[in-house]
């Protein structure tokens, strides 16, 4: 029974019918994965996050003395750290990612929002300090790294305001954001990278260096990898105004083989610069790439 509740909570039909960003990152992360706790510490200078009953022995500057001087009883302050890393989140939101076909339940850009909701928020239960960049051909959102539950609510309100539109200005947009990456930084990038395999490696030369670790997760529709099974379709380009029309089954084998040659060029020339790279399409849970993202960020 709890197998299927979890995959419930997973399932992007489920999650697409809340709104509310924050209630789904915990509704994901805390009934779906219990087993991650928060990063906490005892001392100063970090979030607080709870009392506990004070401990003898303990440093007295923990103790809440207004608390006791109402309730006459001893509490310590505890605080989840901050851990001086910083987790990146990257995402494209131009026209193209606005696709969503007939056996999918939302949006390219609706599920990297979903996901990057829940990343956020187990950045957060980690202690990290959190940054947002969303970009089409202009910067859509630059939030700066910073620790804290205000900055996790600034995030969650800023991915579910995104709107796809506009062309893709891959690019531009990595330059800029990668100019400005802090120390210590785990890059994470949900994109369907469409006319992204010649440039995108070398945009992130950065994750050569020790310091940084970058995941680069495409995100596309089922349609998008086998096409669906329609007698007749109409291709729209949807950064662009050319249209085509074709039957699937007469160009069915040979776009199956450009689409994985895509796919496998993306991923050859990724881990040529040590980026972690996931094809993953919006009809499946989000399981995997939570755990995947919650092993990387570990090992950093």
């Amino acid at each position: 029974m709890a197998a299927t509740v979890d995959q419930q909570l997973l399932d992007p039909s489920h999650l697409n019918r809340i709104e509310d960003f924050s209630l789904l990152a915990r509704v994901v992360v805390d009934g779906a994965m219990p087993g991650v706790h928060r990063s906490l510490k005892q001392g100063r200078g970090s979030e607080f996050y709870q009392y506990r009953p004070y401990t003898r022995g303990e440093d007295l500057k923990l103790i809440d003395w207004k608390v006791f001087a109402k309730r006459d009883e001893l509490v310590s302050k505890t605080f989840q750290e901050d851990t001086n890393f910083t987790v990146c989140l990257v995402l494209d939101v131009s026209a193209s990612m606005g696709y969503q076909g007939n056996r999918a339940s939302c949006t390219k850009a609706r599920y990297a929002a979903m996901l990057a909701a829940c990343f956020a928020y187990l950045g957060h239960r980690q202690g990290d300090r959190l940054g947002l960049f969303a970009y089409s051909d202009r910067v859509k959102e630059w939030i700066r790294p910073r620790a804290g539950s205000g900055q996790l609510n600034k995030i969650f309100t800023a991915l579910q305001g995104l709107k796809p539109e506009g062309i893709n200005a891959h690019d531009f947009a990595w330059d800029r954001m990668a100019a400005n990456l802090p120390g210590r930084t785990m890059v994470v990038f949900l994109s369907d990278f469409l006319d992204a395999e010649d440039t995108l490696a070398e945009s992130l030369r950065f994750s050569l260096s020790p310091k940084y670790e970058s995941l680069c997760l495409q995100i596309l529709d089922p349609d998008e990898i086998d096409l669906p099974d329609n007698e007749s379709l109409r291709f729209a380009e949807m950064e662009g105004d050319r249209e085509i029309s074709t039957s699937p089954s007469s160009i069915r084998e040979g776009y199956r083989n450009d689409m994985s040659g895509f796919i496998d060029d993306l991923h050859s020339k990724l881990t040529a610069v040590s980026s972690e790279f996931e094809t993953l399409t919006t009809d499946k849970d989000l399981g995997h790439s939570l755990r995947r993202f919650l092993s990387m960020r570990n090992k950093k």
